[in-house]
């Protein structure tokens, strides 16, 4: 086929398969599309297609194939804008409606384990990006674009079609994935009383392994973050501790709130408590509280590292300094 506005050649491969079913009942239905197993393949120009084919993903299908026409059409801003839209389409693939603007909504997808430290810092450039599309005169070069499309193409692909691909690797196999409340179930009570128990241990390394392997399952963490925060200043478990915090996420960070408020704990935990904060509070209001309050904290590692938070926090966290720096 031709292209009427840019006179470019494009080849679509259309393909239905009939049944003997579906031709009997094409005299009884109006509406002839559910009858017919349908598939359309864009051959020429080549548009990346998701491995996942479901009608759930299929928002993000059409965005995300809208954002790569206009950049083949070389509507470079517009492409952007859809790109824009397609993590858009992401974050409602998720169920996450709430809270209303695009960065509350990248939040909870890390919050939720959906995406990690890394893909949430290029989700977020995306954003800006396509915030600057729609909002500024700025221009996108077919560079730039193509880069943009690239980067959406590949959070898209991590957050949708790595796991879908593996369920198929799975299926194919014969083989199920096992859930995660069968692999908590086969703990069995003793063993998690056991491991309960055993975060009151006097060793540093019995506490670490037993509030790891509770925290990877959801259990205790009332009585688990403590544990991992306390850990956060042993030299050799800090880091692990750490980044098992962050994974857990909004259910932290009251905890975290509290040791950075309580002076009397070590600095070295208020300092990873406020550092986690800046990785895991994004929209919380209590969290920018307690941070710009720990900018004139009497150690100096505590204040520091609150001001590197509130940094990562971005533009949120400014109307709240601006409001409370004379505090």
């Amino acid at each position: 086929m031709l292209c009427p506005n840019c006179n470019k050649l494009n080849v679509i491969e259309f393909t239905s398969n009939w049944d003997i079913y579906s031709i009997q009942e094409l005299n009884h239905h109006d509406d002839q599309t559910d009858l017919v197993d349908t598939k359309i393949v864009y051959l020429y120009p080549s548009i990346k297609e998701f491995a996942d084919q479901s009608p759930k993903a299929q928002d993000i299908r059409y965005t995300y194939r809208e954002a790569s026409t206009c950049f083949q059409a070389e509507l470079y801003t517009s492409s952007v804008v859809m790109c824009r839209k397609t993590m858009e389409m992401l974050c409602l693939y998720f169920d996450i409606k709430q809270p209303y603007t695009l960065d509350g909504k990248l939040s909870e997808m890390r919050n939720q384990g959906i995406i990690d430290n890394k893909l949430y810092e290029w989700a977020n450039i995306l954003k800006y990006f396509g915030n600057e599309a729609v909002h500024s005169s700025t221009k996108f070069s077919k560079e730039d674009t193509q880069d943009i499309l690239d980067f959406t193409y590949a959070l898209v692909e991590y957050c949708i079609d790595f796991d879908y691909k593996f369920s198929e690797l799975l299926q194919r196999r014969d083989k199920a994935k096992l859930s995660q409340n069968k692999e908590t179930n086969l703990l069995g009570e003793a063993t998690i009383n056991a491991l309960t128990e055993a975060l009151n241990a006097k060793e540093a390394s019995v506490r670490y392994y037993a509030a790891i392997i509770l925290a990877q399952r959801n259990l205790e963490f009332e009585q688990v973050i403590p544990v991992l925060l306390s850990l956060t200043d042993k030299t050799k478990f800090s880091s692990n501790a750490i980044n098992c915090l962050k994974s857990i996420g909004l259910k932290a960070i009251p905890e975290l709130i509290n040791a950075i408020e309580t002076p009397n704990i070590n600095s070295n935990i208020r300092s990873a408590a406020a550092a986690i904060l800046g990785d895991i509070g994004a929209n919380n209001p209590d969290v920018m509280i307690s941070l710009v309050k720990a900018l004139k904290d009497k150690n100096d590692d505590v204040q520091y590292k609150a001001a590197i938070a509130l940094e990562k926090l971005g533009f949120t966290a400014v109307s709240t300094f601006a409001k409370m720096h004379n505090i």
